[in-house]
């Protein structure tokens, strides 16, 4: 009787250390798919912050402006647009400065200017030059500004970051996965007898494959939800931290990430016990002891 019970709590003892092992696996897998999205987020408003400015001649008339901004408007290359007249120009110039141009010079040297924000997929420099050039052509348009150092430097070191995420990404997977597949084996390790005394009695390969990878797939889902509510409270206390750190990732990202974590844990799980039960169902009495 003793012995029974030692063996069942030998049984629910490597249930639960696996268990936990995958839970642990799943939220660092959790955290690099963060880190990926916010990256991936971060590098979005960056790029579309990127764009031109359309500086129009002294000359130009609010028609041609609105014709040219309207033209702009509805590129599909445009994000935004914010027409900046010369009177606004000169008062955010009073009040960066705290200098009236008008009393210096008696005259508002400042053109009407057009900001240009453009979606992530048109922000290479590329891209934005052969806008700019398109509407320099333009008789109202003085000149088209960019700072293609600043877009080259931005583009460069986020395909670094791009980079070194995706190959930490797929590092940690290999690594999870193969951490996973060890502790698994173990757990099926430990009813290797139970196996092969079910075999002498008669019992068929899918019955006895069943239930080991219902239990692990169980074991699964049970990891995939732990690691979701660990991450969780990650995620509460650097919302406490620093709000606007959270608010990188939406929630609906987040909630997608819970939900993958889940499924991550039912897959290999479940793969990783099929695995390992044929090779205990494969192998004869003396291998066990190896």
């Amino acid at each position: 009787m003793k012995k029974k019970k030692r063996k069942g709590f030998q049984i629910l003892n490597a249930r639960v250390t696996a268990t936990v092992s995958v839970a642990l696996v799943l939220v660092i897998l959790g955290l690099v798919s963060l880190l990926a999205i916010a990256a991936e987020n971060v590098t979005r408003e960056i790029k579309e912050n990127l764009g031109f400015n359309v500086v129009f001649v002294e000359e130009a008339g609010e028609r041609e402006i609105d014709h040219i901004t309207d033209f702009v408007a509805i590129q599909p290359y445009t994000k935004s647009v914010e027409l900046i007249t010369p009177e606004q120009s000169r008062l955010r110039w009073q009040e960066e400065t705290g200098e009236d141009v008008l009393q210096v010079i008696g005259v508002n040297p400042f053109a009407a200017e057009l900001v240009v924000k453009v979606n992530a997929e048109h922000s290479s420099t590329a891209q934005l030059q052969a806008y700019a050039d398109a509407l320099r052509g333009h008789s109202s348009v003085e000149d088209v500004t960019m700072h293609a150092e600043m877009v080259d430097s931005v583009n460069d070191n986020l395909r670094s970051i791009t980079l070194v995420l995706a190959i930490v990404g797929c590092a940690m997977l290999f690594i999870s996965f193969m951490l996973i597949n060890n502790t698994i084996r173990l757990t099926i390790y430990s009813r290797r007898f139970i196996i092969y005394t079910m075999k002498l009695v008669g019992a068929t390969d899918g019955f006895i494959r069943r239930p080991l990878i219902v239990a692990n797939i169980v074991n699964g889902i049970i990891a995939g939800v732990a690691a979701s509510l660990l991450l969780s409270l990650l995620l509460y206390y650097i919302n406490e931290f620093d709000p606007s750190i959270a608010g990188v990732v939406p929630v609906a990202d987040i909630l997608m990430v819970f939900g993958a974590l889940v499924l991550a844990g039912i897959l290999i799980c479940g793969v990783t016990s099929l695995f390992a039960a044929n090779r205990y169902l494969r192998i004869d009495y003396d291998d066990m002891f190896h």
